[in-house]
């Protein structure tokens, strides 16, 4: 097989993958519903009051929190959950794509820096969610939709933003502590110590594993953009890979890295025949306003009704 140049290969993955529309809206329905899950999982307002008057009350006048009202928090996740939700799933007006971005991204930044321990790894969503937020939900041409090559870039850089949280993580390890962390004494005692049940287990019993697995992460995660591109049309195997790794970290760490597992699937995974039908529910308001109004509609009411029940719940006490 002639090897492939530079230039083509970059034609290839930036200008001309043909499913890059679908694939965009697969990436549009699995970002609104991490969004949603994460502000689902958001502590509740009246915990960050009362926490707050407690640091306050333990800690220096220099170090003084403001805690947002109770009431106006959770109505902040509830605008969160529903706009997000209803943009998923095909609303496209500028203000419920607005009023997404910026909901998710104050209650982000409100949460990580209430405290430290509340620190979120979850910032790549703000930018997957801002990203799609710039394009239409169909591929077609002129104002109407993105080009084939336009959404062939836009799911591009996706792909990339994704490998290089891979990359980043194996330069932090190489540049911290170079390649003695593929030694294993770290994994050793994160799994003898603060692992799972299979994580202790393999820790006891397979001492020389740790070693092993430490060299396999460090290669596989500098390894994955130069990957990426030299086998681009495997790249499927790649992301199930990548859903791999993370199911292991979870299985012998309990370290979910969810959302990175979730978006493997439509960045590298999902077959086409599965993209396809998956992007005309996205494109849906685009064919009929009052079947994707209803349901955007009901997307909206069904992210934030468990946020309503839990408030109400509360306040009954």
């Amino acid at each position: 097989m002639k090897p492939i140049s530079v230039a083509a290969r970059f034609r290839e993955v930036f200008l001309e993958q043909e499913d890059a529309a679908q694939r965009l809206a697969l990436c549009r329905i699995t970002t609104g519903a991490a969004v949603v899950r994460t502000v689902w999982h958001l502590p509740p307002g009246d915990f960050l009051a009362e926490y707050a008057d407690l640091l306050n009350r333990a800690g220096p006048a220099s170090t003084k929190r403001r805690a947002l009202d109770p009431v106006l928090y959770e109505g902040l996740r509830m605008v969160a959950a529903a706009s997000t939700a209803a943009w998923a799933l095909g609303a496209d007006h500028a203000a419920v794509k607005i009023t997404a971005n910026v909901s998710f991204a104050v209650l982000q930044r409100y949460v990580v820096a209430f405290h430290e321990d509340l620190w979120s790894y979850n910032s790549h969503l703000n930018v997957f969610l801002a990203a799609l937020s710039l394009a239409p939900p169909t591929a077609g041409s002129g104002a109407d939709g993105l080009t084939p090559q336009t959404a062939s870039a836009l799911l591009a850089s996706l792909q990339m933003y994704y490998a290089a949280m891979y990359l980043q993580s194996g330069i932090s390890k190489f540049v911290g502590a170079g390649w003695k962390w593929s030694e294993g004494s770290a994994l050793h005692g994160a799994w003898g110590e603060l692992g799972t049940r299979l994580g202790k287990y393999l820790a006891a019993k397979y001492p020389a594993l740790p070693p092993t697995a430490s060299k396999a992460t460090l290669i596989y995660e500098l390894a994955f953009v130069p990957l990426l591109f030299a086998a681009w049309h495997r790249r499927h195997l790649l992301g199930l890979s990548s859903a791999a790794f993370h199911g292991t970290v979870k299985a012998t760490l309990d370290i979910s890295f969810w959302h990175l597992s979730w978006f493997s699937a439509p960045l590298f995974s999902v077959p086409r025949s599965v993209a396809r039908p998956v992007a005309e529910v996205v494109q849906l308001p685009r064919r009929s306003k009052l079947a994707g109004g209803a349901l955007a509609t009901a997307g909206a009411l069904a992210a934030a009704a468990p946020l309503l029940k839990a408030w109400l719940r509360k306040e009954r006490r």
